[in-house]
């Protein structure tokens, strides 16, 4: 018998008004796994923040430290559990903390809604909701590029027709 993992993780952007929620998801978490060592993914901006509200074990993302990297310590630590702090009441948005969560390994996810009660989410279903949000994100970024390139014809094309072949680039 191996023994359990000694820590769960917590995610969250630590937003401003994300205060009451991220209590709830620590106090889940310290419910639900007692001897367990909560660590938090933050920023140099979110990190004060959490250490305020008790979060002391924290892996630092910075533009100085390569997400790979990131990625690598938090699998490493291999979670028991994993909590996602969403600021909204649907889980909308946060692909990266989800996919931090998914990648991280832990075999228990909880999703925490603002004004919801945390809810816990599968890890096939949390890659669902990856996969799509990702698919998602490329949808708008192809379609952006394509409006752009209309848009670059069409005044392309104004150019041609009000100077004829040799319209120059403005």
């Amino acid at each position: 018998m191996t023994p359990p993992p000694r820590n769960v993780l917590l995610l969250t952007f630590a937003r401003r008004g994300e205060e009451s929620a991220i209590r709830e998801a620590l106090a889940l978490l310290h419910h639900n796994f007692p001897e367990r060592e909560v660590f938090a993914v933050a920023t140099p901006v979110s990190a004060p923040a959490l250490q305020h509200l008790g979060v002391s074990n924290l892996v630092l993302l910075s533009s100085t430290r390569p997400a790979r990297r990131v990625l690598a310590e938090v699998a490493g630590r291999r979670p028991d559990a994993a909590a996602i702090v969403y600021s909204s009441p649907r889980p909308e948005g946060h692909l990266k903390l989800e996919f931090v969560a998914l990648r991280s390994g832990a075999p228990i996810t909880y999703r925490c809604l603002s004004e919801n009660p945390p809810e816990l989410v599968g890890r096939v279903r949390l890659f669902g909701s990856v996969l799509w949000k990702a698919i998602l994100t490329v949808a708008h970024c192809a379609a952006a590029a394509a409006v752009s390139l209309i848009a670059f014809c069409w005044l392309r094309v104004a150019q041609l027709l009000a100077g004829g072949r040799r319209a120059s680039r403005t």
